[in-house]
């Protein structure tokens, strides 16, 4: 194999705006997110995974989008 075959990167796990649905978020809500804001709560749940053990995947995306949809309509999320 050569070095590229060695570096080729496999998704281990993503989201979507369907996924958001399946949460139960509302159309209204998930349809409100840009591209940026979706890769931010990607990261973001990314990031909480790695470096927290044993949290559920679905409520750590759920917890995630929540707060990001607070500080889209000027709320704050502490």
């Amino acid at each position: 194999m050569d070095s590229l075959e060695w570096s080729k990167k496999y998704e281990v796990l993503s989201i979507s705006r369907l996924f958001l649905r399946s949460l139960g978020f509302s159309t209204e809500g998930i349809t409100s997110l840009t591209d940026e804001e979706m890769q931010r709560i990607a990261d973001t749940v990314r990031e909480y995974i790695l470096f927290t053990a044993g949290m559920n995947f679905d409520e750590e995306v759920r917890f995630v989008v929540a707060s990001e949809m607070v500080e889209k309509q000027g709320g704050t999320t502490a």
